[in-house]
């Protein structure tokens, strides 16, 4: 009996000193070896494998952004989400981006759980949905594509969208 009250006491004890921290809220950044070479991102390179975009449209971007050195594109994104935002518009946002050679260091990709994540652009715009993609020039937003996304995508389409955007 003085055992099993010892034990008793004992787990007591044990569970009133463990605490719990509630999970990180912070945006996670990811590169391009995250994406490519994480097991769980394998939906990511079978979509940028299988995406061709439009030279028009690859053209486009690459002459608006090296007109433009300080413009960089930021895509908000849940990378464990299904939806075919991330599942299907990231990945061929990326594939353009990639194909018109915009320099990584011009690309931000920030994983959130939620859009009430902090991020570190807070102070310039809100993340509403993910994934959400914004043009940024001079600590100024030149443009969004979550109304596009909304109304406008339609599966194929993402090199011309980003293409809108960053001729903004």
């Amino acid at each position: 009996m003085k055992i099993l009250l010892a034990c008793i006491v004992a787990a007591s004890v044990a569970i009133g000193c463990t605490t719990t921290t509630d999970p990180s809220t912070d945006a996670q950044k990811l590169t391009m070896i995250d994406l490519t070479q994480t097991p769980g991102f394998t939906w990511f390179v079978a979509e940028t494998d299988r995406y061709v975009p439009d030279t028009t449209h690859v053209n486009r971007v690459k002459t608006s952004m090296a007109a433009s050195p300080d413009k960089k594109v930021l895509i908000f994104v849940r990378p464990a989400c299904s939806c075919r935002g991330t599942q299907r518009m990231f990945p061929q946002v990326m594939k353009t981006l990639m194909a018109a050679g915009v320099a990584s260091d011009r690309i931000e990709i920030w994983s959130m759980k939620n859009t009430t994540d902090s991020q570190p652009y807070a102070s310039l715009f809100t993340v509403s949905q993910l994934p959400s993609f914004f043009v940024v020039q001079n600590n100024l937003v030149t443009a969004s594509m979550a109304d596009d996304f909304a109304t406008s995508y339609n599966e194929e389409n993402a090199d011309s969208l980003i293409a809108n955007a960053v001729s903004r």
